[in-house]
């Protein structure tokens, strides 16, 4: 393999394709904590971080679909209190005590009222980017530079975007990796000079698809195709939403779906233009990688879906 230091430049030249890749959790919890106290595992964290939540976060996913637990931290972020971010919900607890996290946690899931720390609807967006040096170096290096460079360009524009350095998300190989919410689209190996574009596509609802890896918020087959035939739509250049639906697992290693394609009223592309429908199959293929910045020279085989259909020739 590469004389590379850095796993996620060493996946670059593997080929391993983005789409699929994203965490998948019914709901995803964010909870502010200073980032000089995080451990190689988040919620192992010191300053007097909660003990016990990583077991909560497993028993309570049993009950209400699977759970997942982050630090997000930016500068001058104290530990005398704690932020709580709940998505898809779109939820926020402000000012809580340390000792009080896993109590209102556990009150938010049980869906009790508690009168001191009241609920309120988060009002801005937020662009999590994973820096957690102290679970891959990679995401040190590249994570960093992409959210310092990501605050840089807001820092000018109107939009209502907050951009947080977050705890490890998933897939350190596809560095610098970041998840945006409320919308739960992730992505991964984004560049500085594919901000501006990120942004423009992201203004107009659309997916930039060079760089993403799903939906968070899809489980496992229908997230690998709406990755895939969002990557489609984009290189037919459609101003359009998609919809994935009859997907039907053929075997172990293939499966397929239908895609159709919504554009908006006052789209450039007529309906016309754009199919209603369109079918895709998908196959399973080995790719060869590191397992991380600690596994360089351990190289592991994973089994990653691809897209097989060969495409109809009027709309190529």
């Amino acid at each position: 393999m590469s004389g590379s230091k850095f796993c996620s430049l060493m996946t670059r030249q593997t080929g391993e394709p983005l789409a699929g890749t994203a965490p998948f959790a019914k709901h995803f919890v964010f909870i502010t904590w200073p980032k000089k106290y995080w451990q190689y595992e988040a919620l192992d964290s010191k300053g007097g971080f909660p003990e016990g939540l990583k077991e909560w976060m497993k028993a309570q996913s049993k009950i209400t679909g699977k759970v997942s637990i982050r630090l997000v931290s930016h500068k001058e972020l104290s530990n005398e209190s704690a932020d709580i971010y709940i998505y898809p919900e779109k939820i926020h607890y402000s000012n809580i005590l340390p000792e009080e996290i896993s109590g209102v946690l556990m009150s938010h899931f049980l869906n009790e009222c508690n009168s001191e720390n009241t609920a309120k609807n988060i009002e801005k967006d937020h662009i999590l980017v994973c820096t957690h040096g102290r679970h891959d170096k990679c995401c040190a290096k590249f994570g960093q530079e992409l959210a310092d460079n990501l605050r840089n360009h807001l820092k000018d524009q109107q939009d209502n975007i907050e951009v947080f350095d977050s705890s490890h998300l998933g897939g350190h190989r596809f560095a610098p990796t970041m998840i945006d919410f409320p919308s739960g689209r992730a992505y991964g190996q984004l560049t500085t000079e594919e901000i501006p574009d990120y942004f423009e596509s992201r203004k107009q609802g659309m997916v930039y698809a060079q760089a993403y890896r799903g939906s968070v918020f899809l489980p496992e087959l229908v997230q690998v195709a709406e990755a895939y035939v969002q990557r489609f739509r984009s290189s037919k250049q459609w101003n359009c939403q998609v919809k994935i639906s009859n997907l039907e697992k053929l075997n172990d290693e293939n499966f397929r779906c239908v895609a159709s394609f919504n554009s908006p009223e006052n789209g450039f592309a007529s309906q016309t233009e754009i199919p209603d429908e369109v079918a895709f199959t998908f196959k399973l293929k080995g790719y060869e990688g590191p397992a991380g910045c600690n596994g360089l020279n351990q190289p592991k085989l994973r089994k990653c879906w691809e897209l097989e259909t060969p495409l109809p020739v009027n709309i190529m």
